[in-house]
C-alpha cells in the first residue's frame, strides 16, 4: 500500500475536471469536452467530465471513450459508415444529433473506484488493465475527492523510473526495484491508446 502522501502525486483533484448534469445533452457534454481537451493546452486536458446530478452530487464519468463506445453501440449498429471508418468526432455527431442525454452514456462513479485509505497501485493497475478504462474515481468515505488516470500512473512511474540508481530503463526491472508493484508494458498499455 502506498502512502496517502505518495497518492496525492497520482491523484487529481476533482475540482480540477469540468462538470456537466446526468439529464444534459450529449449536445452541451460536446462542448464541455472540447473546453476540457484545451485545459492547460491545446489537447492536453482531461478527456473526461465529471457528471453530477440535481443535488450538484458526482454520480458518473464522461469519458471520450465511452461516448464513442456507447455511441456506436446505440446509434450506428445499421450505419454502413460504422462498418467501415475509424471511430472518429463522425460518432460524436451521430450521437449529438439523436438526443440523448449524458446519463444514458455515463459510467457511474461506484462501477470502478479505490478507496484514498486503502491505495495499493497493483489494484489501481490491475483495474485498468482488466476494464481497459483510463480514469478511476479516488473515494474518501464515499465521497469523490479525485481521479486517478492511467496516463499520470504511467509518467509517474516513468518519472521514477528516471530518478532511480543507475537510471534503470526498463519497467521490468523497475518493478523489481519497487517490490510492491508488479507492473509490465502490458498492462500499462493495455486501453491506453
Amino acid at each position: 500500500m502506498i502512502p496517502t502522501h505518495q497518492l496525492n502525486s497520482f491523484m487529481i483533484p476533482i475540482h480540477n475536471f469540468l462538470t456537466i448534469n446526468e439529464y444534459d445533452s450529449i449536445r452541451e457534454a460536446l462542448k464541455l469536452m472540447r473546453e476540457s481537451f484545451h485545459k492547460g493546452s491545446a489537447w492536453q486536458g482531461p478527456h473526461m467530465l465529471i457528471v453530477l446530478n440535481n443535488l450538484e452530487q458526482p454520480v458518473g464519468l464522461l469519458t471520450l471513450k465511452n461516448l464513442l463506445k456507447s455511441t456506436k453501440i446505440k446509434q450506428l449498429e445499421g450505419d454502413a459508415c460504422f462498418k467501415s471508418e475509424y471511430a472518429s468526432w463522425y460518432y460524436i455527431k451521430k450521437c449529438h444529433e439523436s438526443g440523448i442525454a449524458v446519463r444514458e452514456l455515463m459510467r457511474p462513479v461506484n462501477v470502478y473506484s479505490i478507496n484514498y485509505h486503502d491505495f495499493d497501485i497493483n489494484v489501481v493497475v490491475e483495474i485498468f488493465s482488466r476494464n481497459g478504462i483510463n480514469f478511476i474515481p479516488v473515494l474518501d468515505n464515499d465521497k469523490i475527492i479525485g481521479i486517478v488516470d492511467k496516463s499520470s500512473v504511467f509518467y509517474q512511474l516513468q518519472s521514477l523510473n528516471n530518478s532511480l540508481p543507475n537510471k534503470v530503463s526498463t519497467f521490468k526491472t523497475l518493478a523489481h526495484y519497487l517490490k510492491n508493484i508488479k507492473i509490465n508494458m502490458n498492462v500499462l498499455f493495455s486501453g491506453f491508446f
